[in-house]
């Protein structure tokens, strides 16, 4: 109801018109992201995952804490604490491979679609916008090596399994040089599964080997590579203050 001679719009204030806006660009968005496809197979991934997992909990809950123990190297680390945590445990390659390929493969979709929903004309946070920000000059810096290599340099960069490079990394860099999601992620993934293949099998033969010297001597390889990345920022932090000074 409104007041007799008064228009039910003249109600309607400017503030409400722009909260309207806002809620139906969010809604847009939203929608955007849930039609986008990338996003969708790494929903219907990770529903698998968690179903997986659930039911590993209650047929054995030894090996779902070991599952846990390396998806936390993984996310700590990287992919090599994810392999070598693994290898820790007393898992095969043939195990160890699809597990890894499977989660990783989700997250990078997941991930990837974030980026690409963040980065394409929405509202940023401050937060936000200085990440994105900071991926371009990454990707500036590799600019003439990713022109002159093309698919083959990002290939080549995904495969490395050191701190800051991989999929996710490689992925963000190929879409902000002008690939298409799709050119994207068929480099991308390929190269992340024969990475993670290669380098299963190569630190399964040298955990071997070192057992054959020692046996418990591959712990110390496995915690160095779970600081590693916190050394790496630490002696990066470090020229960073020497260079500004």
């Amino acid at each position: 109801m409104v007041p007799n001679g008064t228009s039910p719009l003249s109600s309607f204030g400017f503030n409400d018109f722009l909260e309207m806006g806002h809620k139906y660009r969010v809604n847009y968005q939203t929608k955007s992201m849930i039609n986008f496809w990338p996003f969708r197979f790494g929903i219907v991934m990770l529903g698998i995952e968690v179903v997986l997992f659930i039911l590993c909990v209650i047929l054995d809950q030894t090996s779902a804490a070991k599952f846990l123990s390396m998806l936390a190297a993984n996310h700590i680390g990287g992919r090599l604490p994810f392999i070598t945590v693994g290898l820790e445990n007393g898992f095969k390659p043939s195990l160890i491979i699809p597990i890894i390929i499977f989660y990783n493969t989700t997250y990078l979709l997941l991930v990837y679609s974030l980026f690409v929903f963040l980065s394409r004309g929405i509202k940023k946070s401050k937060f936000v916008a200085k990440f994105i920000r900071s991926m371009k000059t990454k990707a500036k810096k590799r600019k003439h090596f990713f022109k002159r290599w093309s698919q083959l340099g990002i290939a080549f960069f995904v495969w490395i399994p050191l701190p800051w490079t991989g999929a996710a990394i490689g992925s963000f860099i190929a879409n902000l040089e002008g690939y298409s999601d799709r050119d994207t992620l068929l480099v991308v993934i390929p190269s992340m599964w024969v990475g993670i293949i290669s380098w299963t099998l190569w630190f399964d033969e040298l955990y071997k080997f070192i057992d054959r010297i020692g046996r418990g001597k591959t712990m110390f390889i496995t915690i160095f590579l779970l600081v590693a990345p916190f050394l790496f920022y630490l002696i990066n932090l470090m020229f960073r203050g020497k260079k500004s000074k």
